[in-house]
């Protein structure tokens, strides 16, 4: 039963994918027929290690980025999914494809009324100096200050904004214990993989370091 329902799964993505983008297709089949396929990743340094999770510190990098406010962060992530690799896909000012990168980060802030998410690609460090312009007036290429976070990897599927919530309240049990305040209105929602790949995922919850 859950060969079948993983089968259903993969076949449904594909379909959808077939319909949306050519490229993306090659992308997912390419972790399915390859699962050591690697992308380009920010450098970043251990600067400890805890019981449960790690400190990171990832430098002052430029990533491309797109943000909204809604009530429904599934639905809004995929938007905001799709905005952004359009822009790697070539809808740029220079029309130039850009490769993958991982890992796609949301950046969650919880507001009054509506919640606010900031999806960001990394750029590759070949277009660092000069990354192509958006032509898009919702996506902006920004400068990502330096950054150190708490997080550890997990596994499995982080589809909806409650599972990557209820992963947070677990990391942040960890991170206190250790009497290290984190916030649960604001932090990254991590992921590193396409919908393709069924094993050995990679998620994280990032907390900011204050």
């Amino acid at each position: 039963m859950w060969c079948k329902m993983r089968c259903l799964c993969a076949f449904s993505l594909l379909l959808l994918a077939s319909a949306t983008n050519a490229n993306w297709v090659e992308d997912v089949v390419g972790h399915v027929g390859g699962m050591f396929h690697s992308y380009e990743e920010p450098p970043f340094s251990v600067d400890a290690r805890h019981a449960g999770y790690e400190e990171r510190t990832y430098p002052a990098k430029k990533w491309v980025c797109s943000k909204e406010e809604s009530d429904d962060g599934t639905q809004i992530m995929e938007h905001l999914f799709w905005r952004l690799f359009r822009y790697i896909d070539g809808e740029n000012v220079q029309e130039v494809k850009i490769p993958m990168t991982v890992p796609v980060t949301t950046e969650f802030t919880a507001l009054r009324e509506m919640n606010s998410f900031k999806m960001c690609f990394f750029i590759p460090e070949k277009f660092q100096n000069n990354p192509p312009t958006p032509t898009n007036a919702k996506i902006a290429v920004t400068l990502r200050p330096e950054i150190t976070v708490f997080t550890r990897t997990v596994g499995g599927y982080m589809t909806t904004a409650s599972d990557w919530l209820s992963e947070a309240a677990s990391l942040s049990e960890l991170v206190e214990a250790d009497g290290i305040k984190v916030s649960l209105v604001h932090m990254f929602w991590v992921g590193y993989d396409a919908p393709l790949k069924f094993w050995n995922r990679r998620n994280e919850v990032w907390f900011p370091k204050v």
